[in-house]
């Protein structure tokens, strides 16, 4: 039986789902996985890294996650370790580390971090430390110019997932909704990437859906880490700004919504979108004309390539919303079912692993 090793940064709550499915999905095909998770502390993970070096030189193959290549590959190699090393790369990581270096919001000691962060990368790819790299898209790829020894591993369910959130869905919604104010959920974070749409662009779309629409109200629901609670009203249109919730709650909101937003630009889908799918939640998303060609998805979604076939989408969907959302929540479903489980997306990465 091969051998895993899953090396994980602590603090990461994304990254920290993300891997819980990986490694959820890697013992489903009878491969011995073991989990090491690394603390909020740069020293500390350090000290921990190169502690466990000489351990993770006994796996078959070692999966960095959290796009950071730690030491311990760069001493597996340096060593002549025999092990297969493996980085799974989550975003654009020199983009969001100059903006980071730019923000006034983001504290000495976060810049410290982001600068160090790159020199583990520089370190890790300069020495040719890592074998392979995992990407959700090709466009995560080619922001990190890694153009050769990658495969793509897009977000992915597992067929007891759908079940699971369909009975979740239960309990988490009521038929006491009013149609008459259309709630639209966007979920922002402290990444600072070109790829993801601004708050004031989603404001922006969401006016201009709310200057065509007749006899609803548009309630628009930003999740935004750096704002905190604020209230904002329009016409037909009231935007609230909220601060980070607890899981439960955010699904909760996720279930409640008309429709979600994803803010990638690119082909990507990010995990906030495939749980609104979970949960029945049509997504609306605008992707840049460069990018289309590269979605595995059709008419699952509402997507456009720009603003105003955006904003025309979005204002019918609203205006027939009755006949619209259940329409959407089954192609989304059908989507997970057959094009991103676990089965159609996994052959890749488990030939890699399973190669001598």
């Amino acid at each position: 039986m091969k051998s895993i090793a899953m090396v994980i940064p602590g603090g990461i709550a994304g990254v920290k789902t993300i891997t819980d499915k990986l490694v959820y999905g890697l013992k489903r095909e009878r491969l011995n996985v073991k989990v090491f998770l690394y603390g909020k502390n740069l020293a500390i993970n350090t000290l921990l890294d190169l502690r466990y070096a000489s351990q993770l030189r006994n796996f078959d193959t070692v999966i960095y996650m959290g796009s950071i290549p730690q030491l311990s590959a760069t001493f597996i190699k340096l060593t002549r370790g025999e092990n297969k090393t493996i980085l799974f790369v989550h975003g654009f990581l020199f983009h969001e580390t100059l903006n980071a270096l730019r923000s006034v919001q983001i504290s000495l000691r976060g810049k410290m971090m982001s600068l160090y962060n790159i020199f583990l990368w520089n370190v890790g790819t300069s020495t040719k430390s890592i074998d392979l790299f995992i990407c959700h898209s090709i466009t995560t790829c080619e922001a990190n110019k890694i153009v050769k020894n990658y495969i793509i591993l897009p977000q992915f369910v597992f067929p007891e997932e759908i079940i699971t959130y369909a009975k979740l869905y239960q309990g988490l919604v009521s038929d006491s909704s009013n149609h008459n104010e259309v709630r639209v959920l966007v979920y922002t974070s402290f990444a600072l990437s070109p790829r993801l749409l601004k708050p004031y662009h989603v404001i922006r779309l969401i006016k201009g859906v709310s200057r065509k629409i007749v006899g609803r109200r548009i309630q628009l629901l930003i999740i935004d880490p750096r704002v905190g609670e604020k209230l904002e009203e329009y016409s037909n249109l009231k935007v609230r700004f909220m601060k980070p919730l607890q899981r439960h709650e955010f699904l909760q909101l996720l279930a409640q919504a008309d429709l979600y937003i994803e803010r990638c630009i690119d082909e990507e889908l990010g995990l906030s979108s495939i749980e609104a799918a979970l949960l029945g939640t049509p997504i609306a998303k605008l992707t840049h004309p460069r990018y289309v060609e590269r979605q595995d998805y059709e008419d699952e979604i509402l997507w456009a390539s720009s603003p105003r076939k955006f904003v025309d989408m979005l204002s019918d969907y609203i205006q027939h919303l009755d006949y619209w959302k259940p329409y959407y929540a089954k192609k989304l479903r059908d989507f997970l079912a057959t094009r991103r489980s676990w089965d159609r997306v996994k052959a890749p990465l488990i030939k890699y692993i399973l190669s001598s």
